[in-house]
């Protein structure tokens, strides 16, 4: 495989937890499993040393960690299955190549400490959310983590999460995250690769054929057996149980984290799922009233919504509301 492909991501932010090597308690067998993963993934077909496949994938694992790591794929029962599945990988990108140039996001964005306007996420966090304390960190955690690639810890000093609760806490953030939640960060990155004059996908996973994985036995449930439409349906209207969902899914709680980090589900309480939806909507709310000269009643029977609710929403907005009974253009009444 060409030494030149980066390959973090391919196992980074949207990792296959296929690949994941567990071991007799159903635990992890190495921390830090993707980044060994990636590091695996430069080695397979030439003769890179482990010194200069972590290099290259500006990791900070050690070469004594990926040697260790790959002695217990030898030994697992899926591990030879795992190692052929990185083969496939390497010889799919030295094929057909990468549309993401992650060396150079990397340069980038390593050393920054802001990515997004706190006021903004704070903002909207407070619409969002019943308790609206999870500050600006996590969100700059997901774009440094998304935009390059590396793992959070990597990130600036300044957002970095540097303890273990810190970084659980960021992996949780990832498959709580809300919708809206999720749209704005997309955005924020979008905005930031434009800046830059990168024309690439915000991130990207390999698709491998089909027929290429068919006869190999791998870890883990398959990541595509349930659908987002049936994961929405599970997650109850409120807070909920990873566990728990797990359980009426019939699959492990890995692969429902994986799900929820790939498909954002609302699972906010009503009130604030209302004021998330008032929230996307009053643009053309906005649009009918004073363009169309529709009325607020018409609004609210349009929307299946109250006439109050139509009303508020436009005034905190900033519309100017018209007498009862007018439009623009129609003469009053004396």
């Amino acid at each position: 495989m060409g030494s030149q492909i980066p390959c973090r991501n391919l196992i980074g932010p949207r990792r296959p937890i296929r690949a994941r090597i567990t071991g007799p308690a159903g635990r992890p067998a190495a921390q830090r499993a993707d980044e060994l993963l990636a590091v695996a993934c430069l080695l397979a077909g030439n003769t890179t040393p482990i010194r200069a496949a972590v290099r290259l994938t500006g990791t900070t694992v050690s070469s004594h960690n990926v040697s260790t790591f790959l002695a217990t794929l030898t030994r697992h029962p899926h591990g030879a299955d795992v190692l052929r599945t990185l083969i496939l990988l390497a010889d799919h990108l030295d094929a057909h190549g990468a549309p993401i140039d992650y060396a150079r996001r990397r340069a980038l964005f390593t050393a920054r400490s802001r990515f997004i306007d706190p006021l903004v996420w704070l903002e909207l966090q407070r619409r969002l959310r019943s308790n609206s304390g999870l500050g600006p960190v996590h969100a700059e955690r997901w774009l440094f983590h998304t935009l390059t690639g590396s793992p959070a810890h990597l990130a600036h000093p300044g957002i970095a999460p540097s303890t273990s609760a810190q970084r659980q806490h960021y992996q949780r953030f990832r498959w709580r995250i809300l919708p809206a939640e999720a749209e704005l960060l997309h955005h924020t990155a979008r905005t930031l690769l434009d800046e830059h004059g990168i024309d690439e996908p915000v991130h990207w996973t390999p698709q491998l054929p089909v027929h290429a994985l068919r006869d190999l036995q791998l870890p883990g449930p398959d990541p595509h057996s349930i659908s987002p439409d049936r994961l929405q349906q599970a997650v109850p209207g409120s807070d909920f149980s990873v566990a728990q969902l797990a359980r009426t899914l019939e699959t492990t709680t890995a692969h429902v984290v994986h799900l929820l980090a790939q498909h954002p589900v609302d699972w906010s309480p009503p009130r604030f799922r209302r004021t998330q939806r008032t929230a996307n909507r009053i643009g053309q709310w906005r649009t009918w009233y004073e363009q169309d000269h529709l009325s607020l009643q018409a609004i609210a029977d349009r929307e299946r919504t109250s006439l109050a609710a139509v009303r508020l929403a436009l005034l905190k907005d900033g519309t100017q509301l018209r007498p009862a009974g007018s439009y623009p253009g129609r003469p009053r009444r004396r």
